[in-house]
């Protein structure tokens, strides 16, 4: 902990610095908390936590990048709750010609990904159902330890490839007399199994009409390694609408998918529907339709503030899950402030509950 605290207290300084002399030097942040005062599940009594589940109750991040025409670096970040750690990027790049791009370490490639994201409030609360993201409709170039190769070689055309070859761990030994000895391993992996693995795929952006776009997700025998193909239309002015198929190769290990999902900006309204459906068996067996369905309308009444309302059904088999979220959202500059009142209903065979919470979610990106 001490040694990364040095270390981006040094990226910091040095970062200060270059800003000043180089625009490619950049030092930006993205982070969000959600505080929820009062919640309560099937009658329970009132409780408090906080959010985003996903980063351990709240989330502050930085970034550091520097770039020139042929090379770069990125570096998050990320305090996850009281936990300072490597957040989603750590990787240098290099570009020898023109139209190729080599990517290396953690790497976050989303030229191609799903252009809708999930709930920031729904999906970020322990306990409530969240709505389908991203990579639903997507899935996004993302090795933890490896390479991501990607070359532009027409105008409109975007082809890459990932390999991924595992990662460090650490093990932290007993203490000596000079203090804490640690010792690095590295994460062995089969040269046969990391190619089997590969994650390949290309998009084309046809001009006044959307990217179409298409990969295969490598992987072993308990894998899915599905075909993703999907297409992102954006011929109308304020419309967008993108939709997905996913079909596993390998059967019977996981869902097969489609989702589509559009939204519609006029004015002060804006308004994003998604749908979903899961068809064939998973991992258990289990054959059930699953169908998820999701909207957020919001009305801006007057710079900057917004009035909306989330909805949420999900379905598979009996169980069946219904979430509304009337909010209250003020944006202004690099800041969102929003609030509201969540009621989630789930209907399963363990028994009928309602729940409820008040959260109160605080975002900055720059």
């Amino acid at each position: 902990m001490k040694k990364l605290v040095s270390v981006l207290f040094a990226l910091l300084l040095v970062g200060s610095f270059a800003f000043a002399d180089d625009p490619a030097v950049k030092v930006g942040s993205w982070s969000r908390f959600i505080f929820v005062p009062a919640a309560s599940m099937d009658g329970g009594d009132n409780y408090a936590f906080t959010g985003p589940s996903w980063a351990k109750g709240s989330r502050v991040g930085l970034g550091f990048s520097a770039t020139t025409d042929q090379a770069g670096m990125k570096l998050d970040i990320h305090a996850n709750g009281t936990v300072l750690e490597i957040g989603d990027q750590a990787k240098i790049w290099v570009q020898p010609v023109p139209v190729l791009k080599i990517q290396a370490g953690k790497i976050q490639e989303d030229t191609l990904r799903g252009k809708f994201d999930d709930s920031n409030i729904l999906n970020g609360l322990a306990g409530f159902n969240g709505v389908p993201g991203k990579d639903t409709y997507f899935t996004r170039f993302y090795p933890k330890a490896g390479l991501v190769i990607s070359s532009t070689p027409t105008e409109g055309l975007f082809v890459a490839a990932a390999l991924d070859a595992g990662v460090w761990t650490v093990d932290e030994l007993d203490l000596d007399a000079d203090g804490n000895t640690t010792e690095y391993n590295a994460q062995q992996i089969l040269t046969e199994d990391m190619f089997k693995a590969i994650q390949i795929g290309g998009g084309y952006t046809i001009p006044n009409i959307g990217l179409i776009r298409a990969q295969y997700i490598g992987g072993s025998d308990t894998d899915a390694k599905p075909l993703e193909v999907a297409f992102a239309y954006t011929g109308m002015e304020g419309v967008l609408i993108d939709a997905g198929v996913k079909f596993n190769t390998e059967a019977d290990v996981k869902q097969n998918s489609v989702a589509v999902a559009g939204s519609y900006t006029k004015d002060a309204l804006y308004a994003l529907v998604r749908t979903y459906a899961g068809f064939g068996e998973d991992a258990a067996g289990n054959d059930d339709l699953a169908m998820k369905f999701s909207a957020d309308i919001a009305y801006k009444v007057a710079d900057p503030l917004s009035l909306g309302i989330e909805a949420a059904f999900d379905k598979r088999g009996d169980p069946v899950i219904i979430d509304v979220l009337p909010y209250l959202q003020v944006a202004s500059g690099a800041g969102k402030l929003k609030t509201g009142f969540l009621f989630e209903s789930r209907n399963e065979e363990a028994g009928d509950y309602t729940s409820w919470a008040i959260p109160v979610m605080v975002e900055v990106g720059f």
